[in-house]
């Protein structure tokens, strides 16, 4: 009798036991929810020039002034500050106008005696919008064009899109060309290639290289978000000005 209570109790904590373990362990049925944690980006630069520009400001008149009007089927865009003709050398903005564009290129804020910001060339885009491309600070100098975008309507500018630029250091590199391309239907697209990549100064072997090809398409008053496009055509373009380019400068 005796013998057999203690055999129950001892079942019954195994049970207990048991049921303890089950609730204890994972259940694989149920979804599981990963929470991760993200550090948002830091806020985008802001500045007068994204809020209000109304027309006819000094801005604009300067600008204007400075930025030869371009008309063109297909526009190469480059940078190459070395080359004696280069045709995005563009006239210095008066230093005046630093304090805008300061917010977007913090270099501004270091003194410096040599012009930093240069109107090279304007087109329009469309009934409303001019594009200006501008010469502004790049990695050790102002190597770099961005695409500024004024809206008439709206009278303000969108956010800089960088089209070109260049530098190299220590056996590394970078280059961004860009092409504004007015297809036979009338759409405008941007076109930028991209590369970057590092070689071995003693042996000249590459070390890494990255080589991209991106698209924006003008629709609804702006460029659409780039797209990496696999288009042999554009890269063939793209040589092809390359070759001229060479043939053109002695």
């Amino acid at each position: 009798m005796l013998l057999g209570m203690r055999t129950g109790a001892f079942l019954a904590l195994i049970f207990v036991a048991a049921a303890l373990a089950a609730a204890q362990s994972p259940d694989t049925t149920r979804p599981r929810i990963s929470v991760r944690v993200i550090t948002p980006p830091p806020p985008a630069a802001d500045t007068v020039l994204f809020h209000q520009v109304a027309p006819g400001t000094p801005l604009l008149v300067e600008l204007t002034a400075k930025s030869p009007r371009i008309r063109f089927d297909t526009l190469f865009i480059y940078s190459r500050t070395d080359q004696k003709d280069w045709p995005y050398a563009g006239l210095p903005l008066d230093t005046s106008f630093e304090a805008v564009f300061q917010p977007v290129y913090p270099e501004l804020a270091i003194p410096h005696q040599e012009p930093e910001l240069f109107a090279a060339k304007r087109m329009v885009l469309d009934a409303a919008h001019i594009g200006y491309l501008l010469r502004v600070p790049g990695m050790y100098e102002p190597s770099r064009l961005d695409l500024w975008i004024y809206d008439a309507r709206a009278t303000r500018f969108a956010a800089p899109i960088e089209v070109a630029g260049s530098w190299g250091d220590a056996g590394c590199g970078f280059d961004l060309e860009a092409l504004l391309i007015h297809s036979p239907t009338g759409v405008l697209q941007l076109v930028t290639h991209r590369n970057t990549g590092c070689v071995d100064i003693e042996t000249g072997r590459t070390k890494s290289n990255v080589d991209s090809i991106w698209v924006r398409t003008w629709a609804a008053g702006g460029f659409t978000l780039p797209r990496a496009s696999s288009d042999s055509t554009l890269l063939s373009l793209l040589k092809a000005r390359h070759r001229r380019l060479q043939s053109e400068v002695p």
